[in-house]
């Protein structure tokens, strides 16, 4: 936006001219409202907390997760596929890799997206992460059976690279809109992962094992994320800054300050300065908030990928085990609104902790859930609580800070833990489990690490409720 150009103000008083104010130190100061004075007409959004771009941001945001983070989440259904047909003479864990590279790469190029994203050039991963996801995602359709290395290369490495250059942007970008609806609106976006988990799930399910085969299903699913990504990168635009105001003071000098979110988020953020970075990482709730975030993702997806061989090893018929995916991605749309909604009201933390412990516990649950009414319960649980684990992670990094200039930053430093995280947890997991002979072993590992996650989300609520306490003595 072009700089306001200054105006010469006589001191000659005048009827329409706004109520002069007085500073701390005495010395009068007259606002003079720089630009047109007609005022804008509203409509019915601009009441309402995001606005109209805020919430088509939010749209936008939602596409680009059904899309690109849906088409991830249903990597279930193709490890499946491969472990008995595409790829069967490679190991469950050398297959699992495949996924494990995609969760990698979707959170480890976060911290390039932030920093662009606090520079203002989002637009730039975001345009050229979508096109390379689309453009990775039909040439895995040109891989052929036994081709392991040229599928980890198209759907691990090439669309893992596109995802992570446009996920944490296009979430930084909705955290900015907001500030009292934030957690819920971040967590609205986030349904996209479990509708779009849903959708390619079903449709890699139905379609790979029949006719249509392994090329067609992909360049289905490859057209769909296609017209989905064209449309969001039109409707994700960054909140529009409020006009400028001049104060004019006695002693000649000027100073411009600039508006651009809600009064009560200007208001905090005047409280205290923005942290750098250095003083983050000294930050002990913060420091535990992503460390919990890297021992969570050691088990989170562990169910993901291994659900359906989990419940054909358990004797459960195919046509069930080829839902399983699916109910736990239709669930977890609730978890990813409900929990959002109550943590704007009570805080992320308040939220964040019950529902992480609940998840650890669900999990020393799955090895019990040996029929097919236990499993499907099991699936619809874990996929509401583990929804909540993934919509509730960036809104309680952003909510210990209210300065959105380090929104990108704080959210790419975040995202490295659990980058690593991603990566490794699956294939241990698998490794564990040792072809299905001791499915203990993964289930006791993925189960723990969401305690103990669950426990240190819980110091980091204590450390910030001892900080808000300090604040108001």
């Amino acid at each position: 936006m072009a700089s306001p150009s200054r105006e010469t103000v006589t001191s000659t008083p005048n009827h329409s001219d706004p109520p002069e104010k007085h500073d701390k130190k005495g010395i009068s100061v007259t606002p003079l409202q720089v630009g047109e004075t007609t005022p804008t007409k509203k409509v019915f959004f601009d009441d309402i907390d995001g606005g109209l771009r805020g919430w088509s941001a939010v749209v936008g945001a939602w596409l680009i997760q059904f899309a690109m983070v849906g088409a991830v989440s249903a990597f279930g259904s193709f490890q499946t596929f491969y472990e008995q047909t595409w790829l069967k003479t490679y190991s469950h864990s050398e297959i699992a890799w495949i996924g494990s590279l995609q969760l990698f790469l979707e959170f480890f190029l976060g911290v390039i997206g932030g920093v662009l994203l606090d520079g203002g050039q989002w637009r730039y991963t975001v345009g050229g992460g979508s096109a390379l996801f689309v453009f990775t995602f039909f040439m895995l359709s040109l891989c052929k059976a036994g081709q392991f290395a040229p599928i980890l290369l198209s759907q691990g490495i090439g669309m893992g690279t596109g995802l992570g250059f446009a996920y944490l942007p296009v979430s930084g970008i909705v955290s900015k809109h907001f500030t009292r609806r934030r957690s819920f609106a971040m967590g609205i976006i986030t349904t996209g992962t479990s509708l779009g988990g849903f959708a390619f799930s079903v449709l890699a399910s139905k379609l790979l094992g029949s006719r249509v085969g392994f090329a067609w299903t992909v360049r289905i699913s490859a057209f769909i994320a296609t017209g989905c990504m064209l449309l969001a990168n039109f409707l994700i635009t960054e909140p529009k800054k409020k006009a400028e105001v001049v104060e004019i003071q006695q002693n000649s000098q000027e100073k411009i300050s600039q508006s651009e979110g809600n009064e009560e988020e200007t208001a905090s953020a005047k409280e205290e300065k923005p942290r750098t970075v250095p003083e983050l990482l000294r930050d002990p709730a913060y420091l535990s908030i992503i460390a919990s975030g890297f021992v969570v993702c050691l088990g989170l997806y562990f169910p993901m990928f291994a659900i359906q061989s989990f419940a054909l090893h358990n004797a459960i018929g195919p046509g069930l085990a080829s839902w399983l995916l699916s109910i736990i991605n239709l669930s977890s749309v609730l978890g990813r609104t409900i929990p959002n909604w109550l943590a704007d009201r009570y805080g992320t933390l308040e939220l964040y902790v019950p529902c992480t412990a609940a998840a650890g516990v669900l999990l020393f649950c799955l090895g019990v859930a040996t029929n097919p009414a236990g499993i499907v319960v099991f699936c619809f649980l874990y996929g509401f609580f583990s929804g909540s684990i993934v919509s509730l992670y960036f809104p309680t990094v952003v909510a210990l800070d209210p300065h959105v200039g380090t929104t990108g930053v704080r959210l790419g430093i975040a995202c490295l833990p659990v980058a690593f995280a991603s990566l490794v947890g699956s294939p241990i997991a698998e490794a564990l489990v040792s072809g299905g002979k001791h499915w203990w072993h993964g289930i006791a590992f993925a189960g723990t690490a969401e305690l103990v996650s669950a426990a240190l989300l819980a110091f980091a609520w204590t450390v910030e409720k001892k900080r808000k306490l300090q604040k108001r003595l």
